[in-house]
């Protein structure tokens, strides 16, 4: 029985030969997926501060050190608070968070521009990673960038509260003197004509 097997093993071996041709004989000197042993991505910024509303533009570079062409590489933009207790909505922060890259030759690079708006105040990092499409794959990740967003200015409710009740205070004055000044200039009825 064992026999049997092998003839069978052989058969599909020698049947995949003939029908995937790629597979069997696959050019040693080009990566068919992301090679993530030798992709490397770095950040062009490491630490930014800005207001809150503010847009923020940087760059990452994806290297391919190797001797092999890298193919399949997937590069996806990543935003965490640093601070508990604040949500964050990545697809807030930028709408293209994901870039398929072109293949990349020995010793070549791509650089890919990412932009931000800046939605909530507080510490962040803002990484790049890098994967493939293949199940279980490996995920590169960049050094992070440390993002420092001050909070918006609002007007400060106290220095409301005056004005608020002032206001309708001094204009109910004003109305009143005009009421009283108007009934000291009012002629008189019957004064002038008896005389």
């Amino acid at each position: 029985m064992t026999r049997t097997y092998a003839i069978v093993a052989t058969c599909f071996a020698t049947l995949a030969a003939v029908v995937l041709p790629g597979v069997a004989s696959a050019d040693p000197g080009r990566a068919t997926s992301l090679d993530v042993d030798v992709v490397t991505v770095e950040l062009d910024k490491t630490q930014a501060s800005l207001a809150l509303g503010r847009s923020l533009t940087f760059t990452s570079t994806v290297r391919n050190p190797g001797g092999q062409e890298v193919s399949g590489a997937i590069a996806h933009l990543n935003v965490l608070a640093v601070d508990p207790g604040v949500y964050v909505d990545p697809e807030d922060w930028s709408g293209e968070r994901t870039q398929y890259l072109d293949p990349i030759g020995a010793g070549e690079a791509e650089t890919l521009e990412w932009e931000m708006q800046v939605v909530n105040s507080g510490r962040f990092i803002v990484y790049v990673a890098i994967t493939s499409s293949e199940a279980a794959g490996t995920v590169i990740a960049s050094k992070s960038l440390r993002l420092d967003v001050a909070a918006e200015r609002t007007l400060d409710a106290s220095g409301l509260v005056p004005i608020a009740a002032g206001v309708p205070g001094v204009l109910l004055l004003l109305m009143g003197l005009v009421m009283i000044r108007r009934r000291q200039h009012r002629p008189r009825n019957g004064s002038a004509d008896n005389g």
